[in-house]
């Protein structure tokens, strides 16, 4: 999304009104009643009366009019697999729709290893995983994404939400979204806030864990070098960036 609306995130400077902008766009509304009604990154299919449990992940190259059609396709590929390890499935295998679509399924271990998408409790900590190769089309490595899987299984986190297109912060709406909650962020020192919040980003991943989960989960990802960064924690519905409210989850919502 922040793809499209790029010229007129260049000209404005008041995050506030970047927001605005952005949390119009009908996609950004589909998506979000989407979360609400199912908050997985995958949609979960159970077959075989409970024998196991799939997940399936759709993904689209919304950039094709700037993307030559086999990029475009790597693009949603790395989408549909990032999504699928987002909710704990193990990917098996994908069908590529069309130039710019991809279908991908997985394999849960467990119902108990499905992550929701969505924030749960208000005080949980807020991490970034991983990080994206803009230089060969956002390519995500496979260590990441087994990560990411092997935290669900062993129960590390929370929720975890691929970062897509749209950005860090429409992203992290669409994590408060279903539960009505918010979050209490930092920037990051090395990029202005605007490029932060509202560019293409370098994580792969917004992933949340209780006080009891957090030692786990970061020893567990600097032991298998997997970039993670402390980004800030879940509030009742406020939605902050250092100083800067945005207001609160429910100003961001459908009516």
């Amino acid at each position: 999304m922040v793809e499209l609306y790029e010229k007129q995130i260049n000209e404005l400077e008041d995050l506030e009104d970047i927001a605005d902008i952005l949390t119009r766009d009908e996609q950004y509304t589909k998506n979000i009643l989407k979360y609400i009604n199912n908050p997985c990154d995958a949609d979960v299919e159970k077959v075989g009366k409970g024998v196991f449990t799939i997940g399936i992940s759709k993904a689209e190259s919304p950039s094709l009019d700037t993307l030559d059609p086999a990029t475009a396709l790597t693009r949603a590929n790395n989408e549909a697999m990032a999504k699928l390890a987002c909710s704990g499935a193990r990917f098996l295998t994908a069908k590529n729709v069309s130039d710019r679509r991809i279908n991908a399924m997985g394999l849960y271990k467990s119902k108990k290893n499905i992550i929701p998408m969505s924030f749960e409790s208000k005080g949980d900590t807020i991490y970034l995983v991983g990080n994206v190769d803009d230089d060969s089309e956002y390519e995500i490595t496979s260590d990441t994404l087994n990560a990411l899987v092997k935290c669900a299984e062993k129960e590390f986190i929370t929720s975890a939400h691929y970062i897509s297109s749209n950005g860090l912060f429409v992203s992290l709406v669409e994590c408060c979204a279903p539960n009505n909650l918010g979050f209490d962020i930092t920037g990051d020192g090395e990029i202005e806030d605007k490029e932060f919040m509202f560019g293409l980003s370098k994580y792969v991943a917004i992933v949340t864990v209780t006080e009891e989960q957090e030692n786990d989960f970061v020893d567990f990802l600097y032991d298998n070098e997997i970039p993670v960064t402390l980004l800030g924690h879940v509030t009742k519905g406020e939605l902050r960036l250092d100083e800067l409210v945005f207001g609160h989850i429910t100003d961001f919502l459908p009516e």
